[in-house]
């Protein structure tokens, strides 16, 4: 949730607007009471409601925000926009025929359209988008500008910096987003953007200039059903690419993404880890414990890169970011600054270095091909063992599951199957979900987490190499509806510390 924007010229929040002028046009728009109605704040959250506001009462998944209009009343909201046909006690309210469009609508209007005055790269795909999206802005930056920057870690308006709540935050909160961005004299802005974005209106009113697209693997059939409808999805991206220099840029080692071809109108730019006939590729390239050096290759020259990020897939994601900054006009000895000043991204193939005689990363991986990425870029980088820690999160595509255990006891040497977020489901049927792909014997099953990272801890030899993945840089675990304190990388770090590894080398990298 973002906070309304504060406005220090005249000492309030937002400015305020007549109801009838932020749904004059609105597509299907029934409005009953007074449209003369003044607005000085937009909420779809009642807790955050304040006087002269208008509450946007959103459907959910497991809620209804019509349920709470009486408390968004108290509080002071003044009109309702929903589906339902009436809310007696508000003293207005609009019926319209898509909530979530109609947000995005008013949010823009009221806001004054930023996402149309700012060159806003996005970046979608199932892995990869936060790492990319952090290299981007990166490259954008070694220009001397502004960057604002949207992703599933963190908002950052250029001055103003929020802990993410979701990947791409409702459309509400992008419009404040942008708006704050262009308030703070950002000129581009990098968003992470999800297929549930993209489905549920949340990057309307935005014109893209590039849309960088990472990879596509099994994730989120929950909500999308098929593959099939999870890359239409996606697709909807190249959409709402704007204006004669707009770019796609695409993987071109994905084959499904080959169809995108001829999909665009406008231009396109395709990169590859090594496939010649992509516009940008990598050359040579060595991947060290703590980082990789790789040349660039791209149609304004070639240059060798050092990039504080190890492993394969950040080789990758670095290639998608190279390709997005030219794009978005940076130059290429431009995009060689800002991905050689990138640091490490929190939770992503973070190092835990406690003087310990063997590695230990914390990872975000939590679908099938991430482990596989995962286990493959940390494979060399280890002389031993590779052992894995890993669970599903609850209420989330329940056919990944088995997928899951199946490519953790192929890929490691040895498995330790844990809770990630079980969230309303119980734990144990989420083991139970992945146990028919284990294979094998080399893998153990512990449901505390905490216990099971300690316990795999102690397994590990020198020359070994522990990898924590599923929760990356999370600082909590969902458990029944509440948030427990938990960070995979502190419970390292005290496991480390009973074993008798206590002084720290150096930082996480």
């Amino acid at each position: 949730m973002i906070p309304p924007v504060w406005s220090s010229a005249n000492n309030r929040y937002e400015e305020s607007v007549k109801l009838s002028e932020l749904i004059h046009d609105l597509e299907g728009a029934i409005l009953i009471g007074d449209g003369s109605l003044e607005i000085e704040n937009l909420e779809y959250d009642s807790r955050q409601i304040r006087a002269r506001s208008l509450f946007f009462a959103i459907k959910g998944y497991t809620i209804d925000g019509y349920d709470f209009v009486g408390e968004a009343v108290a509080r002071g909201a003044v009109a309702v926009l929903g589906e339902r046909d009436s809310a007696p006690e508000a003293k207005a309210h609009i019926q319209v025929p898509n909530a979530r469009q109609a947000m995005s609508e008013i949010a823009a209007r009221f806001y004054g359209y930023p996402g149309l005055r700012l060159k806003v790269c996005g970046v979608t795909g199932t892995n990869g988008k936060t790492t990319t999206c952090n290299l981007i802005k990166r490259i954008l930056e070694a220009r001397g500008k502004k960057v604002g920057l949207v992703t599933s870690l963190l908002y950052d308006t250029g001055q103003e910096k929020f802990k993410a709540e979701r990947t791409t935050p409702e459309s509400l909160d992008m419009q404040r987003l942008l708006f704050l961005m262009r308030a703070n004299h950002c000129v581009n802005a990098v968003v992470e953007v999800s297929s549930h974005a993209l489905m549920l209106n949340r990057v309307d009113n935005i014109n893209f200039r590039v849309a960088v697209y990472t990879n596509l693997t099994r994730d989120h059939l929950d909500f999308h059903g098929t593959m099939e409808a999870y890359f239409k999805a996606k697709a909807k991206l190249l959409d709402k690419l704007d204006g004669p220099m707009s770019y796609a840029v695409i993987n071109l080692d994905v084959p499904e993404f080959h169809q995108l071809f001829g999909n665009m109108s406008g231009q396109f730019l395709a990169y590859s880890l090594q496939n010649r006939q992509a516009d940008i590729y990598c050359g040579d390239y060595d991947i060290k414990p703590d980082r990789t050096i790789f040349d660039l290759v791209t149609p304004m020259g070639t240059r060798t890169i050092s990039l504080k990020l190890p492993g394969r897939f950040n080789l990758m994601n670095a290639l998608a970011a190279a390709a997005g900054g030219l794009a978005s006009g940076c130059d290429i000895d431009t995009v060689v600054l800002g991905l050689e000043a990138a640091e490490p991204i929190p939770g992503r193939f973070n190092y835990v270095d406690q003087g310990q005689s063997f590695a230990v990363y914390v990872d975000f991986a939590h679908t099938p091909d991430a482990i596989e990425r995962l286990c493959e870029s940390a494979r060399p980088l280890v002389k031993g063992r590779l052992l894995l820690l890993f669970g599903c999160g609850g209420d989330r595509d329940k056919g990944k599951r088995p997928l899951m255990g199946k490519m953790a006891t192929t890929k490691a040497d040895f498995v330790m199957v844990t809770s990630d977020n079980p969230r309303s489901e119980e734990p144990q049927a989420i083991i139970d979900d992945i146990k028919p792909g284990l294979t094998g014997d080399q893998y153990e099953i512990r449901l505390d987490r905490r216990e099971a990272i300690a316990a795999i801890m102690a397994m590990a030899q020198p020359g070994d190499a522990v990898l924590l993945a599923g929760k990356g840089a999370e600082d909590y675990q969902e458990i029944k509806g509440v948030r427990h304190p938990f960070d995979d990388a502190s419970e390292a770090r005290a496991a480390l510390k009973k074993l008798g590894f206590a002084a720290v080398a150096q930082e996480e990298h």
